[in-house]
């Protein structure tokens, strides 16, 4: 909710897609996972800003989650941007936070993070990480990125508009610019209904496109070796382009 309420009041630009499903909002084409730019003007803080925001609810674990080689892939090229810092957000279970608590955020920072901002973690030892947020922070740490995790205690079964509200405003702080956190703004997609659903099959077909993830990897393993160069941010969009030639059947992950 928070990268939707983003897009929503700040000037964006749409550059990258992923999904076999599009449309126009605001002036933009997007697709369920879009990428776009930020207007530098329309804040104070004149760093190019890239954002990559999942336009509607992707499970990323249980019954209906995506494979993890997605995210594994997908964090990977990211991360690859070779960008001056990486911030994601990401939420808690409520039921895990200690009634003493007086936060009701976590930070995750990277070491690389943290030797470069100062920030240190609070998220509480023996706590899990998964989906998107494992692989970015793992991924991070591995190759000395710096990244830093904002999370939220919340309401796992709902959407929680509060705990959206303490991110943005935990993001506010990090980036020292006003991102009209007075109210929310939900992004509207009830246009979509019946167009489309996220992933209904059974846990059985996952394997099969797991290891249309894993052959897409090995192939482009020889382009992994660009690392060490700078990478521009339409680098995504082409490895999607690939990867849709790779898989004919992308209905799986809508």
């Amino acid at each position: 909710m928070v990268l939707n309420h983003l897009i929503e009041t700040l000037p964006v630009t749409s550059i990258g897609f992923w999904g076999s499903i599009s449309w126009f909002h605001q002036g933009n084409l997007e697709t369920p996972i879009t990428i776009y730019t930020l207007d530098v003007n329309s804040i104070r803080n004149k760093d190019k800003i890239v954002l990559v925001a999942s336009r509607l609810p992707v499970p990323v674990v249980g019954y209906n989650a995506l494979p993890d080689a997605f995210w594994k892939w997908l964090s990977e090229e990211i991360l690859s941007w070779k960008a001056k810092r990486y911030i994601i957000i990401g939420g808690l279970r409520e039921d895990i936070r200690k009634t003493t608590d007086e936060e009701w955020t976590s930070l995750i920072p990277t070491p690389m993070y943290t030797d470069l901002y100062g920030t240190q973690r609070t998220f509480k030892d023996q706590q899990t990480i998964k989906g998107p947020l494992n692989f970015l922070l793992t991924e991070g740490t591995a190759f000395q990125q710096p990244v830093l995790a904002i999370l939220s205690y919340c309401n796992t079964y709902d959407i929680d508009i509060d705990a959206s509200v303490l991110a943005l405003k935990e993001l506010e702080k990090i980036i020292g610019d006003n991102l009209h956190s007075d109210k929310l703004i939900e992004f509207d997609s009830s246009f979509l209904e019946g167009e489309m659903e996220l992933i209904s099959e059974g846990e059985e077909e996952f394997d099969e496109y797991d290891e249309s993830f894993d052959e897409f990897e090995e192939n482009n393993e020889e382009g992994s070796s660009n690392r060490d160069k700078e990478s521009d941010f339409f680098s995504l969009h082409g490895s999607l382009k690939r990867l849709n030639d790779k898989a004919d059947d992308l209905d799986k992950y809508k």
